[in-house]
């Protein structure tokens, strides 16, 4: 029963860490997303013209937002989003092998043992971190009633 157990802890894990890495990938599409429409509409707004000043100044702010976003998506940040998600994609496919060793009956404590190591491999290896409000969101949406995910680990 211990690797019945171990199973489960295993699923939980993996679940959380693959939907908190996704969740990393859509906060940044939609930081990004909505950056991008806040700087057109100012500059909509300063090309329709208020007033001299607050058209001037609402064409800086959403020239500066501009390049701020292409500064803070260079670098690291090409990648992040790719990296969040094959992280992800990794927890997930080390989900479902747990997954389906816990409903084999099969599955022997050699193959638990296995599956933990590399678990514990995968988290120890180099990968982006999940941050705080992505973690909330993942946490959020897998406990919700009518969750997208399969909590299989739950029941007992």
């Amino acid at each position: 029963m211990q690797e019945k157990e171990l199973l489960r802890k295993l699923g939980e894990e993996t679940l959380y860490s693959a939907k908190g890495h996704f969740k990393s990938c859509d906060l940044r599409r939609q930081l990004i997303t909505y950056t991008i429409w806040l700087c057109a509409v100012l500059n909509v707004l300063s090309i329709i013209g208020i007033n001299p000043t607050t058209d001037k100044l609402l064409a800086a702010v959403g020239l500066l937002g501009t390049i701020a976003l292409l500064i803070w998506n260079e670098g690291e940040g090409k990648n992040y989003r790719a990296k969040h998600k094959q992280a992800a994609e990794t927890y997930l496919a080390l989900h479902k092998e747990i997954r389906s060793c816990y409903f084999l009956s099969d599955c022997g404590k050699e193959q638990v043992e296995t599956l933990s190591k590399k678990v514990s491999e995968f988290d120890k290896s180099e990968k982006p971190d999940i941050p705080g409000f992505a973690r909330l969101w993942a946490k959020q949406v897998i406990e919700r009633k009518n969750s997208e995910t399969d909590n299989w680990f739950l029941i007992k």
